[in-house]
């Protein structure tokens, strides 16, 4: 058995490397994710892949969150996935404040820095002041996110990458083709 095993594996050896080649690369370069929900709408709509430039802001280890190095950090208007301080789970949502930020909602205006940069929905929060190596994330769909305003300020350790584009997007299963290759905005 062990013979079989070791030489399925020797007459395979390139489709191998190839395979373990692209999971290497999907893990820390670039990688696609898919929007299960309504929370960055109208951004990004439910069936939308996005391509996420894994090592925007760090190189890591594959197939783990350690970081190696350091490239940059998130920057408000950015879109970034990350690992969800609540339950690990993956989740795409826009920083609006970084380290050294405060963020509040009132009436329904997004503050930074006391400055109104956009809408905020129903909820009111805040002041929240945002320690250094920190982002506060919100879904652009603002009544309908679960997001920093109700588990806090993201540590910058917990993001992926950041969002480019939307490769493909799809309404059940059929494509929609004017959502093909799109480049998201950047904004508050």
């Amino acid at each position: 058995m062990m013979n079989r095993v070791l030489r399925l594996a020797r007459d395979n050896a390139g489709f191998l490397a190839f395979l373990l080649g692209m999971f290497v690369f999907r893990s820390a370069v670039a990688d696609w994710n898919y929007i299960p929900s309504g929370s960055m709408e109208p951004t990004l709509q439910v069936g939308d892949r996005v391509l996420v430039d894994q090592h925007a802001y760090a190189w890591r280890l594959p197939f783990t969150r350690v970081h190696l190095a350091q490239r940059g950090t998130p920057r408000a208007g950015d879109i970034v996935t990350f690992a969800s301080p609540v339950d690990g789970e993956r989740l795409i949502k826009r920083v609006v404040a970084v380290g050294g930020d405060t963020v509040a909602a009132r009436r329904g205006v997004l503050y930074v820095n006391a400055m109104p940069v956009g809408t905020a929905g129903r909820i009111e929060f805040g002041p929240v002041n945002v320690p250094d190596g920190h982002v506060f994330v919100m879904g652009d769909n603002h009544d309908d996110s679960f997001d920093s305003r109700f588990w806090g300020p993201l540590a910058v350790d917990r993001v992926y990458g950041r969002a480019l584009r939307v490769v493909a997007s799809f309404d059940g299963l059929r494509p929609r083709g004017d959502r093909f290759w799109i480049e998201i905005g950047k904004h508050r």
